[in-house]
């Protein structure tokens, strides 16, 4: 167990401090302790890099909405296999961007944002809302094909449940109805 010796005392603390879990490395060293996102507000100068990074994506080419004026946000920046950062911004859609540091600058390389439909579902896991999601990668991540938009629905809409290619024309109409 990672946390031995660290009594109840040492373990509430670093629950306290913000962290959640074990991040296990590569390497099969001793796992890190993984920290959990900060909640930040959105003019936070720990963040206004990340934001100028993002703002050289051309979200409305892919369908996204712009970025939101106010949000509730929330920010990681331990690194991981895959990104250096990473913001949480949860508005009227909820979105994740991902960035890698590149020199003294970061460059955005992941973004993903969903969009919560009126119908919810009946499951073993509760009564989810029906979702869209669009998800980018700028580079491969994962054997994943750069620039290509993504799209995938969790839901019993007839149009789009399961579709595998779904594009941004089937799914236009649906996000109208939706209020998007």
């Amino acid at each position: 167990m990672i946390y031995t010796g660290l009594g109840i005392c040492g373990l509430g603390v670093l629950v306290g401090m913000g962290y959640l879990g074990v991040n296990k490395p590569n390497n099969g060293g001793t796992p890190a302790i993984v920290e959990r996102p900060r909640k930040l507000d959105m003019k936070d100068p720990i963040i206004q890099p990340l934001f100028v990074a993002a703002g050289q994506f051309q979200r409305l080419k892919y369908g996204f909405t712009p970025i939101p004026q106010t949000a509730n946000v929330e920010y990681e920046s331990k690194p991981r296999d895959f990104f250096d950062a990473m913001l949480y911004i949860y508005a009227k859609t909820s979105r994740t961007i991902a960035f890698r540091k590149k020199g003294d600058q970061y460059v955005e390389i992941r973004e993903q944002e969903i969009f919560q439909g009126p119908k919810k579902d009946a499951s073993p896991n509760g009564t989810p809302s029906e979702t869209l999601s669009l998800t980018v990668d700028m580079e491969s991540i994962a054997g994943s094909t750069p620039n290509l938009l993504k799209i995938t629905y969790s839901g019993n809409d007839p149009r789009l449940k399961g579709n595998p290619e779904l594009h941004l024309a089937d799914i236009k109409p649906v996000l109208k109805e939706w209020g998007y």
